[in-house]
């Protein structure tokens, strides 16, 4: 059986995983918004892409990040941020 700390730490990383995941996802939903002929699925783009940008702010101070995936993460968060302001 597993100790609650395992749990926890794996948690943890499924958690990690799921952010990072999230910031691809919002890039990818970025380029078919920029790409999109139809104002209406553009909208919808952008609206996917603002929500995973806001999934990952809000879960971010719950997870334990390593420095290197602190890092990454923020870079990643500053250019959806710069792509978000400038769609």
């Amino acid at each position: 059986m597993k100790s609650f700390q395992e749990i926890r730490d794996q948690s943890n990383r499924t958690v990690v995983n799921l952010l990072f995941t999230d910031a691809e996802i919002a890039m990818n939903m970025l380029d078919l918004a920029r790409v999109s002929e139809m104002p209406e699925l553009r909208k919808r783009r952008l609206r996917e892409a603002l929500r995973a940008y806001n999934f990952i702010r809000k879960h971010t101070p719950a997870v334990a990040l390593t420095r290197e995936e602190a890092t990454a993460l923020n870079k990643k968060m500053s250019l959806l941020k710069l792509r978000l302001s400038l769609a």
